[in-house]
């Protein structure tokens, strides 16, 4: 399948090694660039290309402006900006574009950036779901921060000099870090009260995913609906991941399996976020139908938008290269048959710790869907929901506010 592909930058070295490495990439691939940002403006109006990868300090329109007037344009286009270092402290969302690419970028991670991007678009066969994510104008792009911030805590030496500058720029970090540190579903002995103590106990994979998840839920405090509170759908996604990372951990599975759940439980609920903001309207009206009908929210969600929101936050999330078990346990969630994986994996316990934390710490107020008993039988632990319900409801809740 022939691919249409356009590179944006005025500077002419930057833009020829760019077209160079992508055009060698793949023999589908047609890549076109452009030097002046208005050209390619035009270039769009007439062939709307499958991806644009553009700079961000141009002059006469900046990146993250073209990238929006791309997006009206064509609302398909993949839409990745370039940029020198972005300072972890600021936690910048750019929500013009798919994804954020470092510059002096790596040819192997822009070319796989690129093909990660167009597999999860070519992966999308449910037609509401497109219908979705071709209208989507706002898109949160996190996936630099994430990615440089665990280059930055791999190395040991400096582990805990990243980890004490994020603490002096953000305390309510720290409180979180110290939460999980000594969370009992966690982990058991000495308490930790020094957040750098804490990064060395839970990994960096796990700290990156607090941060991704916080930076997440900040972009999106200044939405306001009624009908879904921000803090709730916070706390309640911090007791999934818990749950989950335990739930993995009691059955075995691999220590990077629990991490991996536990991102999943931390952005499992970003989709719904997605729509409102791109779809407040529509996303008030399946609300509303919900209220009136008194069943779950995710069930009406599905009616409107021929679509869950779990599929939505899957693509996104796949979009900026997140792990792929973590991707298919969330956009499984609302139908985990769909996952054909035998036993106990992070879709299982995804959606086993998202339906006991639902009890305690319900994202809405809206009814919970009831269990899926098949799929649980398939899975061969539905013996084991009781011990994992109690055990949960005797554990105080740790969800700390955003």
């Amino acid at each position: 399948m022939q691919r249409i592909l356009y590179v944006v930058d005025d500077q002419p070295q930057v833009l020829e090694v760019a077209v160079l490495i992508l055009r060698t990439a793949d023999p589908q691939w047609k890549v076109v660039g452009f030097k002046d940002p208005q050209q390619a403006l035009e270039a769009v109006k007439s062939t709307p290309p499958d991806l644009m990868l553009s700079d961000q300090v141009m002059p006469g329109l900046s990146g993250s402006e073209l990238l929006d007037k791309v997006s009206a344009l064509s609302p398909a286009t993949i839409r990745i900006l370039m940029s020198g270092h972005v300072a972890l402290s600021k936690l910048t969302l750019i929500t013009s574009a798919h994804q954020y690419l470092a510059k002096p970028f790596d040819p192997t991670a822009l070319r796989s950036i690129i093909r990660q991007s167009f597999a999860a678009q070519a992966r999308i066969v449910n037609p509401g779901l497109q219908k979705v994510v071709t209208g989507l104008r706002s898109i949160p792009s996190l996936p630099l921060v994430h990615q440089s911030l665990l280059r930055e805590l791999e190395d040991s030496r400096t582990a805990g000099t990243v980890i004490a500058n994020l603490v002096a720029d953000d305390p309510g970090l720290s409180l979180k870090v110290l939460h999980l540190a000594n969370s009992p579903l966690f982990c058991a002995g000495c308490e930790v009260t020094n957040p750098v103590d804490a990064v060395m106990r839970l990994g960096t994979d796990m700290i990156a995913a607090v941060v991704l998840s916080q930076s997440l839920f900040r972009h999106y405090e200044s939405l306001q609906l009624p009908e879904m509170d921000l803090q709730r759908v916070w706390a309640h996604c911090w007791e999934t991941a818990r749950l989950a990372q335990h739930i993995c951990r009691e059955q075995g599975l691999p220590a990077k399996t629990g991490e991996e759940a536990f991102l999943a439980g931390l952005v499992h609920e970003i989709g719904r976020f997605i729509l409102i903001d791109n779809f407040p309207d529509q996303f008030k009206a399946a609300c509303d139908q919900a209220r009136r009908a008194g069943r779950p929210l995710a069930a009406s969600l599905r009616e409107t938008f021929q679509a869950t929101s779990s599929e939505v936050a899957a693509y996104i999330l796949e979009l900026w290269g997140l792990p792929n078990a973590a991707i298919t346990a969330i956009g499984a969630l609302d139908d985990p048959q769909r996952d054909s994986a035998q036993g106990m994996t992070i879709s299982a316990a995804l959606y086993i710790a998202d339906q006991i934390a639902s009890a305690k710490f319900p994202p809405d107020s809206f009814l919970i869907e009831g269990w899926n008993m098949d799929y649980l039988n398939s899975v061969g632990c539905a013996d084991q929901i009781p011990v994992w319900e109690k055990l949960f409801s005797q554990t105080p809740g740790e969800a700390v506010a955003n």
